[in-house]
């Protein structure tokens, strides 16, 4: 039995979150099992207090909030009111199309973990498998964050299927980094050819996941998929039923 709560990122249904069916979405989400979710970008057209209500009535937490950097540096930006009235611990941000320019990035990255913790939020870093590819100052472009951005600041969500498209053993390097780590990523990953797959049909042994984040602390597991055999929601059904069968989400 494990402890860890999953969640998901709605990037995931990105499809079915528009204002017109945001609602339904997470009701349904709530319904399968899921226990939070980690918005991206799209709020239902609601503000602050109507959304953190409309989670309560669902029994859904907040796990996180995905967002612009620049976002992050306006002290008085709304998303700042949405993550507390909601209560996420987390906002997130990446820059995978920015990773040359991670050497002047860096600060900016320390200053938002700064403002959040401010706020008292928790700053966290979202990588995706252009990091690994990318050097800055001899060395990967992640590892330059995690050398130079101070871990006070700034936490990382290890996205552990990019890791593992990366060429790198997704494991090892969340281990070696589970001290920042407070939320990780489920994304299952088929290197040989290359393509995302649902969790359970890749690299992904979901033991040794709930074995780990146990062992680290993790506080979210979150399910992150962007290409489907059948369907997000589909896909989303598999996740859960891998979960349970490692022994989460027996609450």
């Amino acid at each position: 039995m494990s402890d860890i709560n999953v969640g998901i990122q709605l990037y995931t249904v990105r499809e079915h979150t528009d204002d017109d069916s945001f609602r339904a979405t997470l009701a349904q989400l709530a319904e399968m099992g899921f226990q939070g979710v980690e918005f991206a970008w799209k709020y239902g057209g609601m503000e602050p207090e109507e959304l953190a209500g409309f989670l309560d009535e669902l029994g859904l937490a907040c796990c996180g909030m995905h967002v612009q950097l620049d976002e992050l540096l306006d002290p008085g930006h709304r998303v700042y009111d949405i993550a507390l009235a909601c209560g996420s611990p987390y906002v997130t941000t990446s820059l995978a199309n920015r990773v040359d320019a991670f050497e002047s990035l860096v600060p900016e990255l320390e200053n938002a973990g700064r403002i959040a913790a401010d706020k008292g939020l928790r700053f966290t870093y979202h990588n995706h498998y252009q990091e690994f590819a990318a050097t800055v100052d001899g060395q990967t472009a992640q590892d330059y964050l995690t050398a130079h951005a101070p871990a006070e600041w700034v936490g990382l969500e290890i996205d552990l299927g990019w890791i593992h498209k990366a060429g790198l053993d997704a494991m090892a390097y969340w281990r070696r980094h589970g001290a920042r780590t407070p939320q990780v990523h489920l994304r299952d990953y088929d290197r040989e050819h290359d393509r995302v797959t649902d969790v359970g049909a890749g690299f992904l042994d979901m033991r040794a996941v709930a074995a780990q984040g146990e062992e680290l602390g993790l506080d979210w597991l979150i399910f992150e998929q962007d290409r489907f055999p059948v369907s997000p929601f589909a896909s989303c059904r598999v996740c859960l039923d891998r979960a349970r069968e490692a022994g989460m989400l027996t609450s």
